[in-house]
């Protein structure tokens, strides 16, 4: 009598799974799927109208109107109040750091010239008393110091970028410096850094040249609550946030 070979266990030292185990897996896989799917859609259909818009309910739009009226009302207070004193020579970090949830028209427009359209993004400007007086209104969405050199440098090297013919275009080469600030006295990076933060007599043309940085989420801790980041140094939220 012959003797039935063992079915094998392994083979090339890989276990070896029985064909009805991989239908098996496979059915329940596609079963999973589908129910996936299925959730999927139901989460939709709940979230969505008859048209596929989003629904919100009255209680958001109640809310978002009382922030804008809060915020109104913030920006009148601080209309009257007499700008402070600026120093064009001196230089300012401003970066936004809340989003535009309840943001009326006049802020949105400020934030805007600021270079200021997104979350996290940052921009470089002077402390004249023009700009002093714009920060001020729009003092809870922003957060602005004065940066050292070692910051001003760290953010440019590594964030700057600059727009020529529509395309964000990194600032590694020394040639595209020349090619746009030569005619100005400004050849290399080292040159661009320095003219933007002595404020010299072409720091809007080299600040023009820059697109405004953005920045990463900051790295916090989650126990550091709001306003101790709030009266952290700028050049100390910029190090977390590059």
């Amino acid at each position: 009598m012959v003797k039935e070979k063992p079915f094998p266990t392994h083979v090339r030292g890989h276990p070896v799974v029985p064909e009805n185990v991989l239908r098996k897996r496979k059915t329940l896989s596609e079963l999973k799927e589908k129910h996936e799917e299925q959730l999927a859609a139901q989460r939709a259909k709940r979230t969505t109208g008859p048209t596929g818009v989003m629904f919100k309910k009255a209680s958001y739009f109640i809310k978002e109107y009382r922030q804008k009226q809060k915020n109104m009302r913030r920006m009148n207070k601080q209309k009257r109040i007499e700008a402070p004193e600026g120093e064009d020579s001196k230089l300012l970090l401003v970066m936004r750091h809340k989003g535009s949830k309840g943001l009326d028209d006049e802020t949105k427009k400020i934030l805007n010239f600021l270079h200021l359209r997104e979350v996290n993004c940052a921009s470089l400007i002077q402390a004249n008393s023009k700009n002093l007086k714009m920060i001020n209104l729009v003092a809870p969405y922003i957060k602005y110091g004065v940066p050292t050199l070692q910051t001003l440098r760290d953010l440019i090297q590594k964030r700057g970028y600059t727009k020529i013919e529509d395309k964000k275009i990194p600032l590694t080469d020394n040639q595209v410096i020349e090619d746009m600030l030569g005619n100005k006295g400004i050849v290399c990076l080292e040159d661009l850094i320095n003219e933007i933060h002595n404020v010299g007599p072409n720091f809007l043309a080299a600040v023009k040249m820059l697109q405004p940085f953005k920045l990463k989420a900051p790295r916090t801790d989650v126990k550091t609550n709001f306003r101790e980041r709030k009266m952290e140094d700028i050049n100390d939220t910029i190090a977390r946030m590059n």
